[in-house]
């Protein structure tokens, strides 16, 4: 049986590596779309650039994803808290 306290920084761990995923993707999708947008651009998407495109509305969707997601996933390591789950 865990402890506790064990439960607790295992549960805290988890919370801290699921944000810092997160965050570093949000990072690593808005980085790489702002420099390959140059190269988007060549292609078009309902009249627009591609590049101009992602980066007006094409990221801020991904962003709202992302968000639902780590809000997902949080629901699950918090609910698998709440049970007692002692599988890792």
């Amino acid at each position: 049986m865990v402890s506790e306290p064990e439960q607790t920084d295992r549960h805290q761990l988890q919370t801290l590596i699921l944000g810092v995923a997160s965050v570093a993707g949000i990072i690593l999708l808005v980085t790489g779309t702002m420099l390959l947008a140059p190269i988007l651009n060549r292609f078009g998407f309902l009249h627009f650039p591609l590049g101009f495109y992602l980066v007006a509305q094409g990221l801020f969707i991904a962003i709202i994803v992302a968000a639902f997601l780590f809000v997902k996933y949080q629901d699950r390591l918090d609910l698998r808290r709440e049970e007692g789950d002692e599988t890792p």
